[in-house]
């Protein structure tokens, strides 16, 4: 085998998870992020990897509906996707989306549409909720596969 192909080869056999938050991971433009004065709409690392890998690469979006995470999480806003994914699974504990999946026309149409979904990150303040999200794209266009929980609790020691 000639050395091209042995790294060919090799790239393939290895695989490699790339954890962060959603506005870091979701592919594409348009994205913006709030808060952020002014508004940031750039292309962010699940861009430059779906550039670079292609589809190797997938995007996961976690969204949830409600709990706590060391302090309460509101239900969410109805302008956010995530209320829709709520309603959707409100007899399960969560469930996962597979956005690349045929669907109905009615539910392809809201998986293709403009959408705004919460984002929860350091500087999260549940007393203002609805300013901290991510919008401009749609839920098809930034992930692969969306896992959604309905109600979340605080990390925890395992030990």
């Amino acid at each position: 085998m000639e050395p091209a192909q042995q790294r060919v080869v090799s790239r393939r056999l290895h695989k490699v998870v790339y954890w962060g938050g959603m506005a870091h991971t979701a592919v594409g433009a348009p994205r913006t992020v709030s808060p952020s004065e002014p508004l940031e709409s750039h292309q962010n690392m699940g861009g430059y990897l779906r550039e670079r890998m292609g589809p190797d690469y997938r995007s996961v979006g976690l969204t949830m509906a409600h709990g706590a995470i060391g302090q309460p999480l509101p239900a969410p806003r109805p302008d956010f996707v995530d209320s829709l994914l709520r309603a959707a699974g409100e007899n399960r504990a969560g469930y996962v989306l597979d956005l690349g999946t045929s669907h109905p026309e009615l539910v392809r149409r809201l998986l293709d549409a403009p959408t705004r979904t919460r984002l929860i990150g350091p500087f999260y303040d549940p007393r203002d909720d609805a300013a901290h999200h991510m919008s401009g794209g749609s839920l098809a266009s930034w992930f692969d596969v969306v896992v959604h929980t309905q109600e979340v609790t605080p990390s925890r020691p395992l030990s």
